[in-house]
Protein backbone atom coordinates (compact mmCIF):
# COMPACT_ATOMS: atom_id res chain seq x y z
CA UNK A 1 0.00 0.00 0.00
CA UNK A 2 2.72 2.42 0.78
CA UNK A 3 4.96 1.32 -1.92
CA UNK A 4 1.64 1.86 -4.53
CA UNK A 5 0.84 5.36 -3.01
CA UNK A 6 4.92 6.47 -3.25
CA UNK A 7 4.35 5.42 -6.74
CA UNK A 8 1.23 7.30 -7.50
CA UNK A 9 3.80 10.34 -5.83
CA UNK A 10 5.91 9.99 -8.15
CA UNK A 11 3.56 10.16 -11.19
CA UNK A 12 1.88 12.84 -9.95
CA UNK A 13 5.16 14.88 -9.72
CA UNK A 14 6.78 13.31 -13.01
CA UNK A 15 3.26 15.02 -14.76
CA UNK A 16 3.96 18.30 -12.96
CA UNK A 17 7.49 18.43 -14.49
CA UNK A 18 6.21 17.39 -18.03
CA UNK A 19 3.64 19.80 -17.55
CA UNK A 20 6.06 22.59 -16.44
CA UNK A 21 8.82 21.49 -18.65
CA UNK A 22 5.97 22.20 -21.79
CA UNK A 23 5.44 25.68 -20.21
CA UNK A 24 1.76 25.10 -19.35
CA UNK A 25 -0.63 23.50 -17.10
CA UNK A 26 -3.41 21.40 -17.21
CA UNK A 27 -6.35 23.01 -18.37
CA UNK A 28 -9.80 22.46 -16.48
CA UNK A 29 -12.51 19.94 -17.88
CA UNK A 30 -16.08 20.27 -17.07
CA UNK A 31 -16.69 16.84 -16.15
CA UNK A 32 -13.53 16.11 -14.26
CA UNK A 33 -13.32 19.88 -12.33
CA UNK A 34 -16.08 21.99 -12.65
CA UNK A 35 -19.07 19.27 -12.52
CA UNK A 36 -17.83 18.11 -9.07
CA UNK A 37 -17.71 21.65 -7.23
CA UNK A 38 -21.39 22.05 -8.16
CA UNK A 39 -21.64 18.63 -6.36
CA UNK A 40 -20.24 19.40 -3.81
CA UNK A 41 -21.54 23.17 -3.33
CA UNK A 42 -24.29 23.84 -5.43
CA UNK A 43 -26.78 21.37 -6.32
CA UNK A 44 -28.34 21.26 -2.73
CA UNK A 45 -29.93 24.76 -3.81
CA UNK A 46 -29.45 24.46 -7.58
CA UNK A 47 -32.72 23.70 -8.99
CA UNK A 48 -34.35 23.50 -5.35
CA UNK A 49 -34.22 26.70 -4.08
CA UNK A 50 -33.21 28.42 -7.55
CA UNK A 51 -35.64 26.27 -10.09
CA UNK A 52 -34.00 28.63 -13.02
CA UNK A 53 -30.64 27.14 -12.90
CA UNK A 54 -30.36 23.08 -12.75
CA UNK A 55 -26.66 22.23 -11.76
CA UNK A 56 -26.76 18.56 -11.22
CA UNK A 57 -25.01 16.23 -13.59
CA UNK A 58 -26.50 15.67 -17.00
CA UNK A 59 -28.50 19.37 -16.75
CA UNK A 60 -25.51 21.99 -15.72
CA UNK A 61 -23.76 22.35 -18.87
CA UNK A 62 -27.02 23.09 -20.93
CA UNK A 63 -28.32 25.41 -18.17
CA UNK A 64 -24.46 27.50 -17.97
CA UNK A 65 -23.46 27.32 -21.75
CA UNK A 66 -24.58 30.61 -23.87
CA UNK A 67 -27.99 30.62 -21.95
CA UNK A 68 -29.12 34.21 -20.61
CA UNK A 69 -29.17 34.73 -17.20
CA UNK A 70 -33.11 34.18 -15.26
CA UNK A 71 -32.26 37.49 -13.10
CA UNK A 72 -30.20 39.81 -15.95
CA UNK A 73 -31.25 38.18 -18.90
CA UNK A 74 -28.40 40.77 -20.75
CA UNK A 75 -26.20 38.57 -19.57
CA UNK A 76 -24.64 35.15 -20.47
CA UNK A 77 -24.02 32.95 -17.62
CA UNK A 78 -21.22 31.29 -19.45
CA UNK A 79 -19.34 33.31 -22.08
CA UNK A 80 -16.79 30.67 -23.69
CA UNK A 81 -13.54 32.57 -22.94
CA UNK A 82 -14.52 35.48 -21.42
CA UNK A 83 -14.60 34.68 -17.36
CA UNK A 84 -14.76 38.26 -17.03
CA UNK A 85 -18.11 38.68 -18.53
CA UNK A 86 -19.71 35.28 -17.69
CA UNK A 87 -22.73 36.32 -14.82
CA UNK A 88 -21.90 32.73 -12.82
CA UNK A 89 -18.81 34.15 -11.94
CA UNK A 90 -19.74 37.98 -11.42
CA UNK A 91 -22.96 37.83 -10.45
CA UNK A 92 -23.47 38.92 -6.41
CA UNK A 93 -23.80 36.50 -4.28
CA UNK A 94 -26.49 35.88 -2.36
CA UNK A 95 -24.54 37.24 0.82
CA UNK A 96 -25.05 34.29 3.20
CA UNK A 97 -23.31 32.22 0.55
CA UNK A 98 -20.66 34.49 -0.51
CA UNK A 99 -17.43 32.20 0.61
CA UNK A 100 -19.36 29.14 -0.83
CA UNK A 101 -16.93 28.85 -3.24
CA UNK A 102 -13.55 29.11 -2.18
CA UNK A 103 -10.76 31.50 -4.32
CA UNK A 104 -9.21 28.15 -5.83
CA UNK A 105 -13.13 27.01 -7.22
CA UNK A 106 -13.44 29.85 -8.92
CA UNK A 107 -10.16 29.64 -10.23
CA UNK A 108 -10.95 26.40 -11.75
CA UNK A 109 -14.12 27.59 -13.31
CA UNK A 110 -12.62 30.75 -14.65
CA UNK A 111 -9.91 28.77 -16.73
CA UNK A 112 -12.62 26.67 -18.00
CA UNK A 113 -14.23 29.35 -19.07
CA UNK A 114 -10.97 31.03 -20.37
CA UNK A 115 -10.11 27.58 -22.10
CA UNK A 116 -13.53 27.97 -24.09
CA UNK A 117 -16.25 26.65 -21.86
CA UNK A 118 -16.06 22.98 -23.87
CA UNK A 119 -18.69 20.25 -22.53
CA UNK A 120 -15.58 18.00 -21.93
Amino acid sequence: MIAAALAAAGLVAAAAVVLAASGGERTPTFAADVQPIFDAKCVSCHPVSYPYLDLRPGRSYQDLYRVSAETKPAFARVVPGLPELSYLLVHPPDPSLEGLLSAEDREVISAWIRAGAKND
